[in-house]
């Protein structure tokens, strides 16, 4: 989920994505932390999203790592999401990632 705010919201993101049964969450420090069940787990998945809060792009980077394909990638600062905001709009944020992940889906 990252520090900053827009790894929460990130993270947030995944959750209501979960919620909503259009994918599922995943752990992506058990696939860091190279966990064989978790490796064969997401290897399974039919698309993989990495939703990453900066141009860091760490869920990404764990994914390809692990010799995984990204089928979809959305980060939060390239929607304009702060790392810091002044003044943080969770679910407005949580929302926006939320449709950008739906559109990739779709592409």
């Amino acid at each position: 989920a990252g520090a900053a705010y827009s790894g929460q919201v990130s993270n947030q993101a995944g959750v209501k994505l979960h919620r909503e049964e259009i994918a599922n969450l995943f752990c992506i420090a058990a696939l860091a932390a190279e966990r064989p069940e978790k490796v064969d787990r997401a290897r399974l998945a039919g698309k993989r999203i990495a939703i990453d809060g900066c141009e860091d792009h760490c869920c990404k980077r764990v994914l390809e790592k692990a010799g995984l394909k990204v089928d979809v990638h959305v980060v939060a600062t390239d929607l304009g999401i702060e790392k810091k905001p002044e003044t943080p709009r969770t679910n407005e944020d949580t929302s926006r990632l939320v449709s950008e992940v739906q559109r990739g889906l779709l592409a």
